[in-house]
């Protein structure tokens, strides 16, 4: 089949990790025989590769500097929507809507498959409705969220749900947002995401190199925390159980991989509890050095939360990665996190917001080789098995076929 992504978020490079879940699910879908064309918007650094996937910008607005929507631009935190953003909506959403529908007219598309249902999936439904083409929605996170915090966005969303042959969610949270805002049961699919088992494999050469940058001794323990730094992602109660995982094992080192608005807050909470010798702020890593912090790494944490706004992750794809380079994972118990994980089997799950589980949870493994190994070598197993994206891809791969009957 002939694919049409909608999307507003995508790599801007090779070497960047955001979105990159999109970019992974398109090029599995080319690696089963479709033929996938990404429509995102247009960024002065975004850089186009036409391999297995078709990349086609388009511009909305002019300077350059204005643009604001998609790549995680648009919110602030994750919390809300910046000003600009309602601005720049409407030319946004014609913008995209005549990409598509001049890509149409060239290509001829099966499916019209929207990431996110505001603001792409509300442009593709207009877009379906007119070109006669079964719409297919994935949801990843915050679109629900804003969907049902503001009116204006609420009735949007349910106009969408209504025109959608199929929606995916990766979480049961996304999936139950979804039907609250009037989604039809029969039409969603709870698919949890997935990573590569091959990109990530985890070898003796990589971690060696990975450390030695570091700057590791072979004996120290490192902990590894990878993801924007916002406040769901739950970092500063990472930092909290920090002190008593010391006191315990007092040579970890804690490395905090990823960038964002709450890196200062969260540096000045590392001095605060004076572990800040025991903490590095990595900031953003390149996508292809991913595999390698991962191989160094001897504990991953995932302390997702509910941030003071109701906004959680759906599925964070880190600890996917984590799981198929064979690291030992810690993680909060929300959103879809236990779709991947069951506890003590392929890593440890405690409660949210609670440093002194998330503290227990990462010195049980500090002090456990046998454990951290075993939890480890079967969360690799289980992506190498069915949490992968060939695996992923072929139950979108069979909701396209029952879509387009």
């Amino acid at each position: 089949m002939r694919i049409c992504f909608v999307t507003s978020s995508y790599p801007k490079s090779e070497s960047d990790g955001s979105a990159r879940f999109v970019r992974s699910m398109a090029e599995a879908l080319s690696d089963l025989g479709h033929e996938v064309h990404v429509v995102l918007p247009y960024r002065s650094d975004l850089q186009l590769w036409q391999d297995r996937v078709q990349m086609y910008p388009f511009r909305y607005v002019w300077p350059d500097r204005l643009a604001i929507m998609g790549y995680a631009d648009a919110m602030t935190s994750d919390r809300s929507l910046r000003g600009g953003a309602y601005a720049l909506a409407p030319g946004f959403a014609m913008a995209e809507a005549y990409r598509v529908l001049r890509l149409h007219a060239r290509f001829n598309y099966d499916i019209i498959h929207a990431h996110w249902v505001i603001p792409n999936g509300t442009v593709a439904a207009w877009v379906a409705g007119r070109i006669g083409r079964p719409l297919v929605i994935s949801l990843h996170g915050s679109d629900v969220f804003f969907a049902q915090k503001r009116m204006a966005l609420r009735a949007a969303a349910r106009w969408t749900f209504a025109r959608a042959a199929s929606v995916t969610a990766c979480s049961p949270v996304l999936y139950k947002g979804a039907l609250a805002l009037r989604a039809k049961a029969a039409t969603l699919h709870l698919i949890p995401y997935g990573a590569d088992p091959i990109a990530f494999a985890p070898t003796v050469e990589r971690r060696t190199a990975a450390r030695r940058a570091l700057g590791l001794e072979p004996h120290q323990l490192l902990v590894l925390f990878v993801g924007r730094l916002v406040e769901k992602k739950g970092t500063a109660y990472l930092l909290r159980a920090l002190p008593a995982v010391l006191q315990a094992v007092p040579g970890v080192v804690c490395a905090i991989a990823g960038d964002g608005p709450e890196r200062q807050p969260l540096e000045a909470c590392a001095n605060r509890l004076n572990i800040e010798s025991h903490v590095r702020f990595l900031g953003g890593v390149a996508w292809s050095e991913l595999p390698g912090l991962l191989a160094a790494a001897d504990i991953f944490v995932a302390p997702s939360i509910y941030d003071s706004q109701g906004n959680v992750d759906g599925l964070p794809n880190t600890i996917l990665e984590a799981m198929a380079a064979g690291c030992a994972v810690v993680a909060s118990d929300v959103a879809g996190i236990g779709l991947a994980i069951d506890d003590n089997v392929h890593g440890l799950l405690v409660p949210e917001k609670d440093p002194v589980a998330l503290a227990a949870a990462i010195t049980r493994l500090a002090a456990d080789h046998d454990l951290r190994r075993r939890l480890g070598e079967q969360a690799r197993a289980r992506v190498e098995r069915e949490l992968n994206w060939h695996a992923m891809a072929e139950k979108i791969s069979a909701i396209y076929a029952t879509s387009h009957r």
